[in-house]
């Protein structure tokens, strides 16, 4: 996603027209009729891909999720065979098989691989599920620990940033006057994963809502809010979403909740100042056409592309 953000975006915009299709055709995937081998209706080739990362599988895994939960269908593997293995090892780790209903789920969601334990995907659609989170991302943490450089203190902080940005997700993503342009099933997507390695500590976390791009412009706002997005953003985008990045990297360096509530909405600005406090460290959010990163060195860079992600994924890499 960070690398070649253009293409990965419109490839999933492109992937969420197709399931789209599907689901508001209420067509089977497969088509079976007696005595004849199963049909599919239409299917997308993942045998060429060569890698993928934690980011693009949890959109990935939120869409398939989604198709499967309309259709009431599990969608089918097709020539799994020619899947590239560290693509499917990836996947398989990570629990995508069993979030779209391939394979059965398991009761522990934290996976060991030597130096590396993996929070697979978790799939929510309310906060009660956060304390599950919030235990597994604690059994990450207690991971890193001795031997990161990362303090204990340092890291309880950056998971309660990531608590009050996931409360932000279950409480404002889908607001009742929200009309997606895509059908959504009111879920949000966590994972994460620890490397004693490199001593690093990566979340990942992803809803298909209202995104930042639309919420932001409704909350009232500080005058050094204001004065911001007055000289950021542009007066005549040359494409839709043009500004998108713009409205993220305030939502960053200012916070804001679509309530407007003061101990709302401190999320990002809180993950970001846990990452000055590590000193090196990287927050990466994309919302609709939008991403803005905030690097190790302390420098904010944004942008836009003119297609969707669809939704808001926000990348957290404390290292």
């Amino acid at each position: 996603m960070t690398t070649n953000t253009r293409d990965s975006i419109r490839f999933l915009q492109l992937l969420r027209r197709g399931t789209s299709i599907a689901v508001k055709k209420k067509k089977p995937l497969v088509r079976r009729s007696p005595g004849r081998s199963p049909q599919l209706i239409g299917y997308n080739d993942f045998s060429y891909p060569t890698s993928i990362s934690t980011a693009a599988a949890v959109v990935l895994a939120a869409e398939y999720e989604r198709m499967r939960t309309m259709l009431d269908e599990v969608p089918p593997t097709v020539v799994l065979d020619r899947w590239n293995d560290e693509v499917f090892r990836k996947l398989y780790q990570l629990g995508f098989f069993e979030i779209v209903g391939i394979t059965p789920k398991r009761t522990d969601v934290v996976i060991d691989e030597g130096d590396v334990r993996t929070m697979q995907i978790v799939s929510s659609q309310n906060a009660d599920d956060l304390e599950r989170i919030d235990a597994a991302l604690q059994k990450l943490g207690e991971f890193m620990n001795p031997t990161s450089s990362i303090p204990e203190s340092v890291i309880i902080d950056l998971l309660t940033g990531l608590s009050e940005a996931l409360s932000n997700v279950t409480g404002h993503a889908y607001p009742d006057d929200y009309q997606p342009i895509y059908p959504h099933i009111g879920r949000f997507w966590v994972s994460a994963t620890a490397d004693r390695r490199n001593h690093s500590l990566t979340v990942v976390v992803y809803d298909q809502g209202v995104t930042i791009p639309v919420t932001y412009p409704r909350i009232e706002r500080l005058e050094k809010v204001y004065n911001y997005l007055g000289r950021t953003l542009r007066q005549q985008p040359s494409f839709d979403f043009e500004n998108d990045g713009t409205y993220i990297r305030a939502a960053m360096k200012y916070g804001g909740s679509r309530t407007d509530q003061k101990h709302r909405g401190k999320g990002l600005p809180q993950i970001i100042d846990v990452i000055k406090r590590i000193g090196r460290g990287r927050l990466t959010v994309f919302s609709r056409g939008g991403w803005c990163t905030r690097a190790p060195n302390g420098r904010f860079s944004s942008g836009a592309v003119p297609y969707s992600l669809g939704g808001t994924l926000a990348i957290v890499a404390a290292i």
